[in-house]
This record gives C-alpha cells, structure tokens and sequence, in this order.
C-alpha cells in the first residue's frame, strides 16, 4: 500500500472561458476506428475533455480533426454531444430515421435536447464516391435528413443538420443545387479547412452556437473564421473560378469580403427555396415552438368557459392569447421583429375538444446585399 498522504491532481483547459448557453444543443456526429466509440452518444465540454473520454488524435483523427475545429471556432468550453459512426456507415445511413443505430437513436438518448447537428464521414479505403462534383452520399443525406427533421417537429423536438458537402471530383461540373431540395431542414457545408474532400461543418456548428439562432452565420458583426485556408478538394477556393456559381446553387459555403482579412460564410442557406431557405428563420421558428410547447402545457386537459353556441368564451380565448404571446416575446426577445397570437372563436369545443390557435412570427430583417449610390457633386445641401 502506498504511504499516507494527499493526492493532487493538476488539471488543464481551466482558462478557458464558459460559453454562456444560448439557442442551441449540438451534436457532431462522425465517423470514429474504436469500437468502443461506435454508436455510443457522450458528452464533451472541450477538446482535453473529450480527449479524456477517448476522442484523441492517436486513436480517433478524424473526429479528433473536427472537434479541435469546433472548440478553435467556438474560443471556449461548452457542451458538445459526441455520437461516433462507423466506417461503414454513409451520412444517409446516419440521418435514416429507421436506422436503430442512427443519429436518431441520439437524439433519443438526448431525450430532444439536441437540436442542431453536424454530420460527416472519413470513409474506409477503397470506398466509392462516384464520378460526380459531390460524393453520392451527399444527395441521398439530404433526403434522409428531410425526414427525420419532419419525424423531430412533429415531436416537438425540432432539428436542424449540417451535412458534410463531400466532394469526389473536385474538377467535375457542379449539377447538383441544394436550394432545389425542398428541405429546409439541412444545410450541405462546401469547403474545408483540410485539402482532402472534407467540409468543415465544425465550423458551422460552432458558429450557430457562439451565438443567438437569429444571427447568421456570416454576420459581419462577429468578424471573420478562425480558419487559415479554406479548400474544395485540394484546391484553395480562391484558384477556382466558379465559387459563386457553388453559392447560389444553394451550398452553404464561403469567401473573403473586401477589406477584411480572413474567410466568412456567405448566406447560411438552407436546402430549399422556402420561408426556411435560411438557417437563421429555421432556428428561430423552432426556438418559438420549443417556447410554445412549453408554454401551453398548462392549458392542455384544462376547462374553459363557453357561449351558448359551444364555442370559447372570448375572455378566455383572450387569455390564452395572452399568455402563449407574452412567453414568445419574452423567450424570443430581440430575435423577432413581432408575435401575433390568434385563437379560433368559432371552434366547436363540445363536440371536439380541440381548441385551433394560429402563431405568426414576422422575423428580422437582413442586409445581405447593400446597394450603394457613390458619386461626385457640385455642391452639399445639408438638412
């Protein structure tokens, strides 16, 4: 037996700073070698910290890769859900809603906490990517992302996905445009800070996160990426010529800005050309759901008075008005231009039980494109 004494163990990464806990609950789901790792969910709040729990640069380089990338983006601590997939596994197999060992076995285990997720993949040798721009893969995740972001809203656990944009043939014609997906749900990341095919949806991840889910990715204010170098294949994106051919096609990408140094995301779209066709409107509809699924909890098998006709009282329909609109303000405060809250009067409440109430959120406004009139004059009039 060892000597009496006291035992002090020194611990590292305490500088780093708390990230205050905002808008969202993420989750890196990547492909790991450890078996001990593989469909296993944990919990992370830094790089030594998941080094500790198995996720190092020796055993794991690849998620090790991304959740340095995270941490880097993101400048301090905070929680990081882990879910490691096999090799084996493609991104479609992951967000397959009726895979037992997908990402939908996580955000079981999250009990839906988790609420934006990035996917990605280090496929084992040999492994074909087609003769495409884009990994094959890449298509068939969206498709399976749309469904399980559906399956998620309907539980009132709303999701949003990165995936990752991989590219196979980095000198192919892009023919693929995720703005035509009809799926605001997920987001293709094009460009990594690695020269190897890879995207950097860490990058992605860290952002939404760092800040409320009304700002955009790209928001000027928040200057620009930790990343050096930004490639697409093993190319840097500022030797290829089409990079805004790749934007408007609907990639969630990015590009420098004039006069400033450093990489910025452009738009933050979305796989789709809806009212969701932008990452912010998708985060701050699915903050206002979560509000109001916790907001009407306390009206949910209760009683209210009726008119002769069996329809609401309209007190009581003011009421509930009331109460859900002031929760949405209050909860989604400075994200939102208005709420507006409107209870159905005429429902017939006797017969059905079910009371229609229709929320309309009008969000903000933003500058992605400012036009500027520049030009000499004679003269200044000044008001």
């Amino acid at each position: 037996m060892a000597f009496p004494g006291a035992k002090i163990k020194v611990s590292s990464g305490n500088l780093l700073r708390e990230i205050a806990v905002l808008d969202a609950v993420p989750c890196l789901a990547a492909t790991v070698k450890e078996t001990s790792n593989i469909n296993v969910l944990r919990q992370v709040y830094s790089l030594q910290d998941a080094e500790q729990k198995g996720y190092t640069e020796a055993k794991e380089p690849f998620t090790w890769g991304l959740i340095k990338e995270y941490y880097e983006e993101l400048g301090g601590k905070q929680l990081l859900y882990i879910y490691g997939t096999a090799e084996t596994a493609t991104m479609a197999d992951v967000l397959n809603v009726t895979n037992a060992d997908g990402l939908a076995k996580a955000l079981t285990e999250s009990n839906g906490e988790i609420n934006l997720v990035a996917v990605a993949r280090k496929p084992a040798s040999g492994y074909n990517a087609g003769a495409g721009f884009l990994d094959t893969d890449v298509a068939a995740a969206v498709g399976k992302a749309k469904v399980l972001g559906q399956t998620q809203q309907a539980k009132n656990n709303p999701l949003r996905v990165f995936i990752e944009g991989r590219v196979a043939a980095e000198d192919a014609t892009n023919t693929y445009k995720p703005s035509e997906q009809a799926n605001g749900y997920a987001a293709v990341v094009l460009g990594s800070t690695r020269a190897d095919g890879s995207a950097a949806v860490s990058l992605a991840l860290a952002r939404a996160v760092k800040y409320p889910a009304h700002v955009k990715l790209g928001s000027g204010q928040n200057g620009s990426l930790s990343a050096e170098r930004i490639y697409i294949g093993t190319k840097p994106i500022e030797n290829r010529l089409d990079m805004e051919n790749l934007h408007d096609a609907g990639f969630m990408t990015f590009h420098h800005r004039v006069g400033v140094a450093g990489y910025f995301f452009g738009v933050d779209k979305m796989c789709t050309d809806d009212d969701f066709r932008i990452l912010a409107h998708g985060r701050v509809i699915d903050k206002a759901q979560r509000i109001a699924t916790i907001a009407f909890q306390p009206f949910v098998e209760n009683f209210v008075t009726l008119k002769s006709n069996g329809t609401i009282n309209d007190s009581e329909a003011s009421y509930i008005e009331n109460t859900i609109e002031s929760s949405l303000l209050t909860g989604l405060k400075g994200q939102v231009s208005a709420v507006v809250v409107k209870v159905d009067i005429e429902a017939d409440l006797v017969n059905t039980s079910t009371l229609p109430i229709e929320i309309k959120v009008l969000p903000l406004g933003y500058l992605t494109w400012i036009t500027v009139g520049l030009g000499l004059t004679a003269s200044i009039k000044k008001n």
